[in-house]
């Protein structure tokens, strides 16, 4: 039986905290292993669900910063200006032109950068052969 006041038992290190065994980071718990972080479960491992975080969120930020300055290059660039299409000219809103351009590049990078349809076979059968 240990009383108060008792120091026997295994030296600790100073920055050591009581319950923590020697070789132990401070916020890890005692079957984790050094590399491991503490988990983060708000229930403390009894199986309670996580609620839901509420506020914004970074993303949701970044998001209307775009927003906005998407609506300004759009007001912005609204002058009407001649295009010039191979066989017909045209008058257009800038901001059109340059949404239709954007959008011609992406569908076109699209079908360059996708793999033909033997490298499409040749992938598929592939991951068939992994499993």
């Amino acid at each position: 039986m240990r009383r108060e006041g008792d120091d026997s038992g295994p030296p600790r290190d100073p920055g050591q905290s009581p319950g923590q065994s020697p070789g132990q980071s401070p916020g890890q718990s005692p079957g984790q292993s050094p590399g491991q972080s503490p988990s983060r479960d708000p229930g403390g491992g009894r199986g309670e669900p996580v609620p839901p975080r509420s506020g914004i969120s970074f993303r949701q930020v970044l998001i209307a910063i775009l927003a906005v300055i998407l609506i300004a290059f759009g007001i912005v660039n609204f002058d009407k200006v001649e295009v010039n299409f191979l066989l017909f000219d045209s008058e257009a809103r800038l901001v059109t032109v340059i949404v239709v351009a954007a959008g011609l590049g992406f569908v076109i990078g699209y079908f360059v950068g996708r793999p033909g349809r033997l490298q499409r076979k040749y992938l598929k059968q592939r991951d068939q052969d992994r499993d």
